[in-house]
């Protein structure tokens, strides 16, 4: 059932799902730039929390969190993740196993830097994690932008790259998708693209303690796999795979997603 807390003055949507009496670690699940926790939907539907408890919410600004108005930074998000963990019980006062996609995988990546003691396994996909003055200058035109025009004007562009016409085979599934990645609230989509941005998150790579597992998509050229693959090279032991997915692997390939972060979580 959907539910609503408090933590770290805002608001946020969040959902219980998986098996709670599942053997595996509570997993906490973080989305994508331009999604919402409903994103997760396909994966879970392939089974992806099917031996764990788990838990997803909407960040701050996205989906029926309360949305952003004022400063936002990458220190706030990880924060609010920190605040709704704590506020919800979730895992009952241990680390838990974090997976993050696109610039959910950047900010997993800050977080579990931030808070080492809060995580026990890591995921991070087409990790996002800034450092890019020239990708920060088109972040911020795209912020202004949706400020001015609404999101509408900006999802065909924004998809052919980050949802291309090949991983659109389940055409009810793009559509809904699409629906959803417009119905975003314009303002702080225009405050989660200059947060990206303004990050550069590589210092916090070495500081990582958590087990890491880090995954590529080879139709991602968001993130392309040698982009990726540096990413988990600066992560103490951290291990690396490129699979055949894309830029949001829990949506255009949710079996894979279901399959490949288990098998991770669950090994000894």
């Amino acid at each position: 059932m959907t539910q609503f807390v408090e933590a770290n003055n805002a608001v946020f949507r969040y959902e219980h799902v998986g098996n709670a009496e599942g053997a595996g670690a509570p997993l906490l699940l973080v989305h994508e730039l331009g999604g919402d926790m409903t994103s997760w939907d396909p994966a879970l539907a392939a089974g992806l929390c099917a031996n764990r408890p788990a838990m997803r919410f909407d960040w701050r600004g996205a989906g029926m969190s309360e949305k952003i108005r004022g400063h936002f930074d990458i220190d706030v998000m990880c924060a609010d993740i920190a605040g709704i963990v704590k506020e919800t019980g979730f895992g009952d006062g241990k680390p838990v196993d974090v997976v993050g996609i696109a610039l959910g995988g950047g900010v997993v990546i800050g977080f579990a830097a931030r808070y080492p003691e809060m995580v026990r396994r890591l995921v991070s996909t087409s990790s996002a994690i800034g450092g890019s003055p020239a990708a920060a200058a088109g972040l911020k035109e795209r912020a202004a932008g949706v400020e001015r025009d609404g999101m509408r004007p900006y999802c065909e562009a924004s998809h052919a790259r980050s949802f291309a016409d090949h991983l659109r085979t389940d055409a009810d599934l793009y559509e809904w998708y699409r629906k959803k990645w417009i119905a975003q609230d314009p303002t702080s989509f225009a405050a989660h693209n200059r947060m990206l941005a303004n990050m550069d998150e590589f210092p916090s790579l070495p500081k990582i303690k958590a087990k890491t597992l880090v995954l590529s998509g080879t139709h991602d050229p968001l993130r392309p796999p040698e982009m990726v693959k540096d990413i988990a090279s600066k992560i103490p032991g951290a291990e690396y795979e490129e699979l055949e997915t894309g830029h949001f692997m829990h949506v255009q390939t949710p079996d894979l997603c279901a399959k490949r972060i288990p098998m991770f979580l669950d090994q000894n």
